[in-house]
């Protein structure tokens, strides 16, 4: 099983060879995946859900790619969350958000305690600079 999910991970994502500080090519990040593609700056951001369909009240994860269009370095770090504009909330819990490999993270613990207009939001950072990029989700 694990050797599976290692494949399936691995043929999620397109790395390079280059030192950590260059980006991995993002034409292979966006073809190697069926999942959501955010831009914003010089970033291209990939996500998937796990489980693919969210529900309300359940846990669920993220697996995330990141490149850069312009040959930036790489984010060092990323912080994931969500939050209801129209309810001026978030979630209830935190998620954690690891690091995997250089532009590769996962989050975990996310969950949707509502339905309704959900903003989905990636603060990617690189030294101490950071931006956020982020999706509007309906959960019914």
């Amino acid at each position: 099983m694990r050797f599976l999910l290692l494949f399936l991970i691995s043929g999620f994502f397109t790395f390079s060879s280059e030192p950590v500080l260059a980006a991995f090519n993002c034409d292979g990040l966006q073809k190697a995946t069926s999942g959501q593609i955010l831009e914003k700056g010089p970033y291209r951001l990939v996500y998937r859900t796990d489980p693919e369909t969210l529900t309300v009240g359940k846990f669920f994860g993220l697996t995330i790619g990141i490149c850069t269009t312009d040959g930036s370095p790489l984010p060092d770090s990323l912080k994931v969350d969500a939050t209801m504009p129209m309810h001026s909330h978030g979630m209830n819990y935190r998620s954690t958000v690891q690091n995997i490999a250089p532009g590769q993270f996962t989050a975990k613990g996310l969950m949707m305690h509502m339905a309704g207009s959900w903003m989905l939001q990636f603060d990617v950072r690189q030294g101490s600079t950071s931006t956020r990029i982020a999706t509007k989700l309906t959960l019914k």
